[in-house]
């Protein structure tokens, strides 16, 4: 199993908080994480309703040391059960008595700043990034956008589109049932492949209503699905008065280019060559390896975007303080003077003097104009 950069993040906060929590899409690997992080925990699968059932009625049984370390499996399934854990670490007074893993994002995040706030490090957990896959290897771009991320496709060397088929048939349509009554399935398999096509752009939800044949309410109820399952995200617009960045209308991404490919039924990686879509899905990439970045530090991602009433658009925009990081994303393989415009008119706009990024499909990597021109490959 290949090691995790966020290993080493939660082995410096397991230090100091009695609770960790790693949440994140299923199938992204956070009970191979957690296990070989913590090897010598007990563990319990919420997944299994008899041990669920058990968690409910009488969770002393099942923690009868009360000094004890537990690993947590799918917690999201007994919400009382945190509670309990907060009687149990206020009174062991240990660090990371208890390691919890969920893969329902709103509702869990709820819970958890109810119950046990201020006691537990949060991690998502998203699939692997481009550092931890390709260290030796370097297959072609349209390969690593087509494969995807996922752990399984990695170490079992799966068929992407046997394991999508698969990801989408068992584990997504699984957790919409279990979130929501959604009673045409073919009508919300329709749904996910329009709003695949729409990764990387500005997002419009009547115009997807209307496309789908649903109302804007059921759009708005579904995207909240999309996004509780860790499928989609919404990047928000940057402006100089926060207030303003309000009104407007973020951009769709999905958290893996593998599925947006198979569920635009690209068969293989060559496809990708001349795909249309090609740049919007390299985007996707790029811009997930930023979450990345964040997410396996434990910290929220300030990422936004940046557009104009005349069109202009950075891709990126990393908010640090008062510094801005303009960031621009080209799936071409050759770097163009013409990719600096839109960051000049962002440093104009927001009066930001950090040194730029301009990350592109090329192989060589310098600095100009104080702009970095970096290749994904080289990303980290």
């Amino acid at each position: 199993m290949l090691r995790r950069t966020m290993q080493d993040y939660i082995t410096k906060a397991a230090k100091g908080f009695p609770v960790i929590t790693i949440t994140g899409p299923r199938q992204s690997g956070k009970t191979t994480l957690a296990k070989m992080q913590f090897p010598d925990y007990t563990y319990y699968d919420l997944e299994d309703p008899d041990l669920r059932l058990v968690m409910e009625e009488n969770p002393k049984s099942l923690f009868k040391d009360p000094l004890g370390k537990y690993i947590i499996d799918e917690f999201q399934y007994v919400p009382s059960l945190l509670s309990h854990i907060k009687v149990m670490v206020d009174k062991a007074q240990i660090s990371a008595q208890f390691v919890l893993t969920g893969s329902s994002q709103f509702q869990m995040m709820g819970n958890l700043s109810q119950s046990l706030a201020g006691r537990t490090a949060i991690f998502q957990l998203l699939p692997f990034s481009y550092a931890e896959v390709y260290k030796q290897q370097k297959p072609t771009l349209e390969e690593v956008l087509f494969q995807g991320f996922y752990p399984r496709l990695i170490d079992k060397g799966m068929n992407p589109q046997v394991f999508y088929t698969s990801y989408i048939n068992t584990y997504l349509e699984r957790d919409i049932r279990l979130l929501s009554k959604v009673h045409d399935l073919n009508l919300f398999h329709k749904f996910i492949s329009l709003c695949a096509g729409r990764t990387g752009c500005i997002f419009n939800k009547a115009a997807l209503a209307n496309e789908t044949g649903i109302d804007v309410k059921t759009v708005s109820n579904w995207l909240f699905l999309l996004q509780t399952s860790f499928i989609i995200y919404f990047l928000q617009p940057w402006h100089s008065n926060v207030n303003k960045r309000m009104i407007k209308s973020p951009k769709l991404y999905f958290y893996d280019t593998g599925l947006v490919c198979r569920l635009l039924k690209i068969r293989e990686s060559k496809e990708l060559e001349n795909h249309p879509l090609k740049g919007q899905i390299f985007e996707t990439f790029v811009i997930s390896e930023y979450l990345k970045k964040f997410y396996n530090q434990g910290l929220e991602a300030p990422l936004y975007f940046y557009r104009d009433s005349n069109g202009n658009e950075v891709d990126l925009i990393i908010q640090n303080g008062a510094d801005l990081q303009p960031i621009e994303i080209k799936s071409a393989q050759s770097y163009h003077p013409g990719f600096q415009k839109n960051i000049n008119v962002f440093r104009k706009v927001s009066g930001s003097t950090c040194k730029a990024t301009i990350v592109y499909a090329g192989e060589m990597e310098w600095e100009t104009n104080n702009t970095e021109i970096v290749p994904y490959t080289n990303l980290r």
